[in-house]
């Protein structure tokens, strides 16, 4: 009778499954198999930028794919995703100004973005603090191009085994708003279909 209900309870427990408690510092660790390794393109009217965080915690745009701006997309919840830097292990975060910065320590309220799928395969991620669209442009370039760089199109990921030779802050350039081609890039970009620019052709 003992033996019988023990294969009973047993049965039970694996039928419902394991539950088991992993203590871990990193927040994706728990969610290894739902990280989507994407990198996120943005553009303007005419041009386009892949985000990329540096060593020093700034996000700026890169002109190419490179290592720096391939990014780890987790879904923590329905419609939440927590975004990391692959090369740099930072934690890309928003403070209340709508300002980027990637950071070393996850924190809920400032690295969780509320994050919403567009038809054109576009996301837009929302400030925690104030449901703003996410921008490359700093909040003081904003007032003379408030529509630019501030819709995402993740794209898979093709760099992951490139080794970059180059000092990955020479692929930023300043912005310059008042140009037709403020990223003299009008050339570099024919390899990302962009449902949006492509539509406008």
């Amino acid at each position: 009778m003992l033996l019988a209900s023990f294969f009973i309870l047993f049965q039970l427990f694996a039928s419902l499954g394991w539950c088991l408690y992993v203590p871990a510092q990193n927040v994706l660790l728990l969610f290894e198999s739902q990280v989507r390794e994407r990198l996120l393109y943005t553009e303007n009217r005419t041009h386009g930028l892949f985000l990329q965080m540096n060593s020093d915690g700034t996000v700026t745009g890169s002109t190419i794919e490179t290592q720096y701006c391939v990014l780890e997309l987790l879904s923590v919840k329905s419609g939440q995703t927590v975004i990391k830097s692959k090369a740099r292990s930072l934690y890309l975060c928003v403070n209340e100004q709508n300002n980027l910065r990637g950071q070393v320590e996850y924190s809920a309220k400032d690295c969780t973005f509320q994050e919403l799928l567009l038809e054109d395969g576009y996301s837009f991620f929302l400030s925690p603090h104030n449901k703003l669209p996410l921008s490359l442009l700093e909040h003081s370039q904003r007032h003379r191009a408030p529509l630019s760089y501030f819709r995402f199109l993740p794209v898979q990921n093709t760099v992951s085994g490139r080794v970059e030779e180059l000092d990955p802050s020479s692929h930023h350039q300043d912005l310059n708003l008042d140009s037709d081609d403020p990223e003299g890039m009008s050339s570099r970009i024919q390899s990302i279909f962009s449902p949006s620019l492509h539509s406008r052709k």
